[in-house]
């Protein structure tokens, strides 16, 4: 697979083909750059007028390393005997990435509906000449693809169906309409805060590595394991999930799992449901109370439990994101430096002054969560609605403004 994602990549001529007998069959799944790129573009012109190219199915983002990224599916035969005049009149692609889009709000050990992905994969191929095709699925005569730029990318040769898309934006309407009450909420509280001048006896301030040291709290450094012991999917309810600074720049979901019974697993750093995470990386520099399954935690993330006796959580990982103190504890200036956790700072304060700020510090949490959901929905509904209107499906009647 990386031979043939590099050979078109770069315009190279692979030998895959010369493997197959006739009327056999290969499967690849290859980079989205593949479809596209302008260096592959006479590469894949040679295999639409072949007819060796038989399918191209665009992937939801999750199904394989890198989970943020559409990979796809591409479908190669060799002409059977007698086959060679019928080949390569058209090309099936399949956009199973818009057929099932990734929600943002799901949790991170959700993994991809492999059955409703695989049915739907295997209908598309089945069904191909069948005068009725589902949703999401077109036959492109090859002569349309043969233009200046040879673009496979299933979605660009795939119009959404009504019927589908209409229910899906009533539902994101739905949703987008609770997160603004939730939003406006959040925010009349946090404005309302009554926020005082610095006065001259504020209170001193300790270190992470100090408070370790006076046993209110205990911080581990995540590790990475064995390549061959991370799995990009799980495989059992039990697996544990397995996030690293990479997933955190991506998706933001855990992009692997480890076995709960292998060597690997048993030496990893697991943060469990109160403990707080810290991102030891300027870039993407942050701490908060983690509140999903058991997760094993990479390189440069770090795992810190409180003795909730003398500290409180929410006011500790509130205190400890603040952009001044990540600077204060930064080792270089650029944005790929690491922080130091053993430096970051909190105030002393008696545990009540602590639960009061922990309490704000959880909702501002919320408030974040809030506005990116929002974000992520609101442009979906942008997009969507858009295409929409661009296809003169506004019912009759004025607008109200």
């Amino acid at each position: 697979m990386l031979a043939w994602s590099t050979a078109l990549l770069t315009g190279e001529k692979p030998n895959c083909l010369a493997r197959l007998r006739p009327g056999g069959a290969a499967v690849l799944l290859l980079p989205p750059a593949v479809a596209a790129r302008k260096a592959g573009r006479r590469i894949r012109g040679s295999l639409l007028r072949t007819g060796h190219l038989r399918a191209v199915v665009a992937l939801p983002p999750g199904c394989a390393a890198p989970h943020s990224v559409s990979l796809h599916l591409w479908l190669l035969r060799t002409p059977a005997p007698g086959e060679e005049k019928q080949a390569g009149r058209r090309l099936l692609v399949a956009d199973a990435a818009s057929r099932f889009p990734r929600d943002s709000a799901r949790e991170s050990t959700s993994a991809p509906d492999w059955a409703a992905i695989g049915t739907f994969v295997r209908e598309a191929v089945e069904q191909a000449d069948s005068p009725q095709l589902p949703a999401y699925v077109a036959q492109v005569p090859v002569i349309e693809l043969l233009d200046d730029e040879v673009d496979l990318t299933p979605g660009r040769h795939i119009t959404p169906s009504p019927a589908d898309t209409a229910p899906r934006l009533a539902a994101s309407w739905d949703e987008f309409t609770s997160l603004t009450a939730s939003m406006d909420k959040s925010a009349r509280l946090l404005a309302a805060l009554d926020l005082v001048a610095a006065t001259a006896d504020t209170p001193t301030a300790t270190t992470v590595a100090e408070l370790a040291r006076a046993g209110a709290l205990t911080l581990r450094g995540g590790q990475q394991p064995p390549e061959e012991s991370i799995h990009p999917s799980p495989s059992s309810d039990g697996d544990i999930p397995f996030l690293t600074v990479p997933d955190l720049l991506g998706t933001g979901e855990p992009g692997g799992w480890l076995a709960p019974d292998g060597d690997s697993a048993r030496e990893a750093v697991i943060v469990q449901p109160g403990d707080i995470v810290v991102v030891g990386v300027a870039r993407r520099f942050s701490a908060w109370v983690h509140d999903g399954p058991p997760t094993a935690l990479g390189p440069q993330l770090h795992a810190v439990r409180v003795q909730p006796e003398q500290l409180d959580a929410w006011f500790l990982a509130g205190s400890l994101r603040a952009p001044a103190n990540a600077r204060q504890a930064g080792t270089h200036t650029t944005s790929s430096s690491r922080i130091d956790v053993r430096r970051l700072q909190v105030r002393q304060v008696p545990l009540g002054e602590q639960r009061r700020y922990g309490e704000v510090f959880r909702e501002l949490d919320s408030f974040e969560k809030v506005l990116r959901r929002a974000a992520d929905l609101g442009a979906g509904l942008v997009r969507g609605l858009g295409d929409e209107l661009a296809a003169g499906r506004l019912a009759g009647g004025a607008v109200e403004r």
